[in-house]
């Protein structure tokens, strides 16, 4: 007989298969999409044009100042700016989904009329969210890497695996603050909200902070700078980066936990 914590944890993942198999199924067709473009794009030095019309400060905040090489190439059209944005906007709104959307619609109270804890039945959400996110960036990865083998790209095996595990960190941290925000009882809305700025404003400060002299001194509070500050494409795993994102996620989810506990629960 399954355990209430296991029987919330298979719901969970029921309730998000569909929008899990819509976002999983885009990100890997974008990916395969942005490497099979390589051959034509390398033959063409089209690439060493688009990169040699823009600014060194401008090419660098976007990720594209290396577009030249398969390494570059990878790193400007996926994992700069596209798959992370992606991947953190696909684990917020499935994390405020699960969460507050589910309080505010007055489904958790079947689920709280479990014996089990109100911070377990949160909490276990939580971990449907980041199944989901494990789950799409493994495939996101196996097809990045079969893609990379199949076009010969001179890119490292290990730097994708590398790059796509602190993009699907940097996921699971925002989707650990837009939980905080319903765990301290602000339902959905702004929860996606605060957990979006959060994301946008990371990317901001990781890619226009080393422009400006006045946001300088804070791109190394940006999760984004933590993630891919260090370019895990071509120098592996950056685990004083890591360290920081496992660290800061689990803060911001005790810190749901710890709230949502103490708190009245919405009804429909």
């Amino acid at each position: 007989m399954s355990s209430p914590s296991s029987e919330i944890f298979r719901r969970g993942v029921q309730i998000q298969q569909r929008t899990l198999i819509a976002w999983s199924a885009a990100l890997v067709v974008l990916a395969l999409s942005v490497v099979g473009a390589w051959p034509s794009m390398e033959s063409s030095g089209a690439l060493e044009d688009f990169s040699s019309g823009v600014s060194p400060d401008v090419a660098a905040a976007f990720g594209i100042d290396q577009l030249g090489s398969a390494s570059g190439y990878l790193k400007g059209n996926l994992y700069a700016v596209l798959l992370p944005l992606l991947l953190g906007l696909m684990a917020v709104t499935a994390t405020t989904a699960l969460t507050g959307g589910d309080e505010e619609a007055g489904r958790l109270e079947l689920l709280l009329a479990l014996p089990v804890a109100r911070r377990r039945v949160f909490l276990v959400r939580f971990l449907c969210v980041a199944f989901g996110l494990v789950f799409t960036s493994v495939l996101v990865w196996l097809s990045v890497y079969g893609s990379v083998v199949a076009f010969d790209m001179d890119v490292s095996g290990g730097g994708v695996a590398a790059v796509t595990l602190t993009v699907a960190l940097l996921a699971v941290l925002h989707a650990g603050v837009a939980y905080a925000v319903v765990g301290f009882g602000f339902g959905r809305g702004p929860a996606l909200g605060v957990a979006a700025g959060v994301l946008v404003v990371g990317y901001l400060l990781h890619a226009i902070g080393p422009m400006s002299d006045a946001l300088e001194p804070l791109v190394n509070v940006s999760p984004w700078e933590w993630a891919l500050g260090n370019d895990p494409l071509l120098d592996g795993v950056p685990w004083g980066g890591v360290a920081l994102l496992v660290a800061l996620s689990v803060v911001v989810v005790a810190a749901g936990t710890y709230a949502v506990d103490r708190r009245d629960i919405k009804n429909a």
